[in-house]
């Protein structure tokens, strides 16, 4: 049986490596100052023993993230931080999506504006709703309805 395409996904983004020159260069992160993240433990290179520094994906983001925060003037170890609680967010509102909405659709995405309905479940507390996300040249606002 053939690997769902969101399993292949997460197999490209482990497997994924970037060398440190190639980390370095894409986003203006001296390599001393990547390994001086890896000895504080902030990052780790996929094979330490190697002496070729070569990072995943997901650390790579992590990179980008913690250089983000150093450029608007936090400490390094408030960046690691700030990430730490991003990357808990963002675990805890997937999980919460993923249960909590039978379905998900893009119904318009021209011009960067775009429509997002969700469905959200029936319960015991509540009746089941559509919830109506909307981007568009006033901002962001949303439209709720009983099914």
């Amino acid at each position: 049986m053939e690997p769902r395409r969101d399993e292949r996904l997460r197999q490209l983004f482990q497997n994924l490596e970037i060398g440190i020159g190639g980390v370095s260069s894409s986003l203006g992160v001296s390599q001393r100052q990547l390994r001086y993240w890896e000895q504080k433990g902030y990052i780790k290179p996929i094979d330490e023993k190697s002496g070729v520094r070569h990072y995943s994906l997901a650390t790579v983001y992590l990179i980008a993230f913690i250089k983000d925060q150093l450029d608007k003037g936090y400490t390094l170890d408030a960046a690691v931080k700030n990430s730490k609680e991003a990357r808990a967010r963002s675990r805890i509102a997937r999980e919460l999506i993923g249960s909590a909405f039978d379905d998900i659709e893009i119904i318009d995405a021209d011009k960067g504006y775009g429509k997002i309905e969700l469905d959200l479940k029936e319960s015991e507390n509540h009746p089941a709703l559509r919830i109506l996300g909307i981007i568009d040249e006033n901002g962001r606002h949303f439209e709720v309805k009983e099914k």
